[in-house]
Order: C-alpha cells, then sequence, then structure tokens
C-alpha cells in the first residue's frame, strides 16, 4: 500500500515534466539557420493584441510538434483589433 503513494507521485511528475519540455520556443531568423523547417501555421481575424496573436501562433506551434517558431508577420487591417500573422516552424 506504501508503494502506490511514491509511484503515483513519480507518474504524476513526470507527466508535468514532459508537457513543459515539449513547450515551442520562439526564436529570430539568426536562431533557425542550422534547423530544420517543418511547416508554417498562420491565424486570421484573431480577436485581441498583437500578443495574442503571437500567443495563438505559439500555441499553434506547440501542436504541430514544432521544438522552435520564428513568426514571419503579424497585421491588422487598418484600425482593427483582428489580428493575422504567420509563423514558420522547426525541430
Amino acid at each position: 500500500m506504501n508503494l502506490k503513494y511514491p509511484t503515483i507521485l513519480a507518474v504524476a511528475l513526470f507527466a508535468t515534466t514532459s508537457f513543459t519540455a515539449m513547450a515551442a520556443t520562439e526564436i529570430d531568423s539568426q536562431q533557425a539557420r542550422g534547423l530544420e523547417s517543418i511547416g508554417n501555421v498562420s491565424v486570421s481575424a484573431q480577436r485581441g493584441s498583437i500578443d495574442d496573436a503571437a500567443q495563438k501562433l505559439s500555441q499553434k506551434a506547440e501542436e504541430m510538434g514544432a521544438t522552435h517558431y520564428r513568426i514571419v508577420g503579424l497585421d491588422n487591417p487598418g484600425d482593427s483589433s483582428m489580428w493575422s500573422g504567420t509563423a514558420e516552424l522547426y525541430k
């Protein structure tokens, strides 16, 4: 009975550590040199601020299994709060 608790704790710690290790890191074009490009992600009509659009790109990069991503562009049409953006993904 006493062995169950350390095992459960170890599994919980391992699961938490694995999820953190999978987070994609934003890089610039110079840091991207030498990394393998695995595709692109984009967002459109993202309501909010430029930070909200960048966060959505980061989330999509993680979902696609990228270890790194580089934001290629972020834009909003005119006086709108709707953002669009693109990021290149790397492993």
